[in-house]
């Protein structure tokens, strides 16, 4: 079997096939930090990273590359210092602008960590930041091993190759001089003419034609070039720093489906102007909607992950398992109704591990019993499944149906022994074939959901001494009938997020979810 990937750039399905075995290299658009991050950056962050995780399971002897770029210079950096400046009340100072630039940018940069790392997120082989890369830096010079490995040394070869040109302290990038414009979006010159303009204060030659570097403006951030003082267009950024790390030909350029034009459209054009091939596959995520609406501060449905997050109970795998639920090219809406459904399912997912787990730490089961032994066949084929039917362009919604089966044989297995008790703890005395069975369904499901980045963050509950003394005080009174003492205690532990289920082996106390 083998990875298939829509590329954007030949709208169709093509078989992945790494240009430089046995590496795979990975380009994907991060974020402007200027603000919080909302559900729509972690739709992205997610997928990418899904993409990544599948491509390091498909490709095992491989080593993938990723490399998601930070743009920490831009206007609405710009604009979020200039508001809490003014906020502040202190009388403008020179340099205050740039040095508050700076700041947002450091602070909501390590606000986007914090959060990614929360929702389980891995961190990118490489992050270069915009504003370390304008100018030639030696350091990154040898880092890298690209002498262009700066905006304004790219940008030059642009001027050089004669498909841009400066005017007045800016630089522009010289549309009809590129004749491939227009292939990732699938549009024509003469398409994007009608919507064209030249905006009040710019100097381009052509309403096609976009800023590759911007005059400086007073007390803005700005780099010193054979132009004058300014700092780079946004787009100049990505192509710059994907060649540098990554080779003037790479596997894989991600993004959202909104950056398809302009963004990616004029960095395909930059690289391959001056002989870059650039990125083979182009993969775009879908947009996220809320509640049917498009998410905009000024209609009061903006979501940020934290909000995301306590809707879910605080559980960042709920949140992952609703953005599985829609293909990862589809468009996508947040409600309370999908987020319960996706809470409904992990529960069902998540009893069974708990399941195991409580078992295991209660000594009743061993999972190292099974890891020497084939699963059966049944599984076998699910697992199939699973893989095929992520080759197929990471058809997640199909995976997560392929586990769902999983932890119905599981369950299905334990009803052939005593369909009573299920899915609340049962009767354990199973042959040792029955539990090696469901023992490995459980094994599987965890294996697999951990290729979708589920379930990195369940630990197995540890008691503490004052929870220990609640359930025995609890057993007492259950000896005693005394069935009222039973069950305030039990609604104690509910009260906390926890379920006391009893057995005959015990009680067993497991989160509630």
């Amino acid at each position: 079997m083998t990875v298939r990937i829509y590329n954007t750039l030949t709208r169709c399905v093509q078989e992945f096939q790494p240009l430089h075995p046995p590496a795979v290299t990975m380009y994907v658009c991060g974020p402007t930090v200027y603000d919080a991050p909302h559900i729509g950056h972690a739709r992205s962050a997610y997928i990418f990273d899904v993409w990544r995780r599948y491509l390091e399971f498909k490709f095992p002897d491989h080593r993938v590359t990723f490399v998601r770029n930070v743009t920490d210079v831009d206007d609405k950096i710009i604009d979020k210092a200039r508001q809490e400046l003014a906020a502040s009340g202190a009388p403008p100072a020179a340099g205050a602008l740039k040095a508050k630039c700076a700041e947002v940018a450091a602070r909501y940069l390590q606000r986007y960590h914090e959060t990614m790392d929360r929702l389980g997120i891995r961190r990118p082989d490489i992050e270069p930041k915009a504003t370390e890369h304008v100018v030639p830096d030696p350091a990154h010079v040898e880092a890298t091993k690209h002498i262009d490995a700066s905006m304004t040394g790219f940008i030059s070869q642009l001027i050089t190759k004669n498909a841009a040109y400066p005017a007045g302290g800016d630089v522009y990038f010289s549309v009809r001089k590129f004749p491939g414009y227009g292939a990732l979006s699938n549009r024509t010159v003469d398409e994007l003419q009608a919507g064209a303009r030249v905006e009040p204060g710019e100097r381009k030659a052509d309403p096609l034609d976009f800023a590759l570097w911007k005059a400086a403006k007073p007390d803005e951030p700005s780099w010193n070039s054979p132009w004058g003082p300014g700092r780079p267009g946004w787009h100049i950024e990505c192509s710059v720093m994907s060649t540098a790390y990554l080779g003037d030909a790479f596997d894989i350029h991600g993004g959202g489906v909104d950056l398809v034009f302009p963004h990616h459209e004029n960095e395909l054009a930059q690289a391959q102007a001056i002989g870059k091939p650039f990125a083979r596959y182009w993969i775009h995520n879908g947009l996220l909607t809320v509640n049917g609406e498009k998410m905009s501060k000024s209609l009061g449905n903006f979501v940020t992950v934290e909000d995301a997050l306590k809707q879910c109970g605080g559980q960042s795998d709920v949140l992952k398992e609703f953005f599985l639920n829609a293909h990862y090219r589809s468009p996508l809406n947040y409600s309370d109704t999908m987020i319960q459904m996706s809470l409904k399912r992990l529960n069902g997912w998540r009893t069974l591990i708990q399941h195991m787990d409580e078992l295991e730490r209660n000594e009743l089961v061993s999972r190292k019993t099974v890891t020497s032994t084939p699963p059966p066949k049944e599984l076998s084929n699910l697992e199939t499944r699973f893989e095929k039917a992520m080759d197929d362009d990471l058809n997640t919604p199909e995976a997560l149906a392929v586990l769902d089966e999983i932890v119905h044989e599981a369950w299905g297995t334990l009803r052939q022994q005593d369909p009573s008790g299920l899915p609340q703890p049962i009767q354990y005395k199973k042959s040792h074939e029955t539990f090696n069975r469901v023992m490995h369904a459980e094994l599987m499901l965890r294996r697999l959901a951990s290729v979708l980045g589920l379930f990195e963050q369940h630990e197995a509950l540890v008691l503490s001494p004052e929870q220990q003394a609640k359930i025995d005080e609890r057993e007492d009174a259950r000896k005693r009938k005394d069935f009222k003492t039973a069950d305030r205690i039990r609604q104690e532990f509910h009260a906390i997020g926890l379920i006391l289920e009893d057995t005959d082996h015990g009680p067993i106390l497991r989160r509630r979810l």
